[in-house]
């Protein structure tokens, strides 16, 4: 790498897409900033996968939005949209928890923004440990981290919450995003 002086740097343009809830909008600042990573988290059953749903439905409107569970089924999501009346062609499922065959996905469909639900059920195979394990965890965050900051997505990773109430996995995790909304 090659040091550049300060002075001979563009300042960047921050893209941002809105993600059409006023209140999420402007907690991050003005909506989505492209090539950012934020962590949501919050105790199950608090609606994080219903108000992702939600945000899908406004950005798949304008934006590719490929959202990927490693939660639920397919059916279960289908559900959960048809009753919030979700649905469009920028919209993509992907159920998986391998995070070369996600990352390949990714690579296939070029999507604006990436959702993925959870963190904590992602592994990385070559990777000799259980899926939520501290070092799984860490290796496919930084995976998903890398790939944003690459190719400028925005992507939306949903944190498991402990018995403590604190996030689940590596303390370090809320140190590797730019955000952390915790419901």
């Amino acid at each position: 790498a090659e040091a550049i002086p300060l002075d001979d740097l563009e300042l960047p343009v921050y893209m941002r897409s809105l993600t059409g809830l006023g209140e999420f909008d402007r907690v991050l600042g003005g909506g989505l900033v492209h090539g950012s990573v934020v962590l949501l988290s919050g105790e199950p059953g608090i609606g994080k996968s219903t108000l992702l749903l939600q945000i899908c439905g406004e950005l798949g409107k304008s934006k590719k939005v490929l959202y990927i569970s490693g939660e639920e089924s397919q059916g279960q999501l289908k559900l959960r949209a048809k009753r919030l009346h979700i649905g469009g062609a920028g919209l993509f499922l992907c159920i998986a928890t391998n995070i070369h065959s996600i990352l390949a996905q990714i690579d296939k469909l070029r999507p604006d923004i990436v959702i993925l639900d959870s963190i904590q059920t992602m592994y990385h195979p070559e990777i000799n440990s259980t899926p939520g394990s501290v070092t799984q965890v860490k290796e496919t965050a930084l995976a998903l981290i890398r790939k944003a900051k690459i190719e400028g997505l925005s992507v939306l990773l949903v944190g498991h919450v402990n018995k403590e109430g604190g996030i689940a996995g590596p303390k370090v995790l809320e140190h590797m995003v730019d955000a952390v909304v915790y419901f």
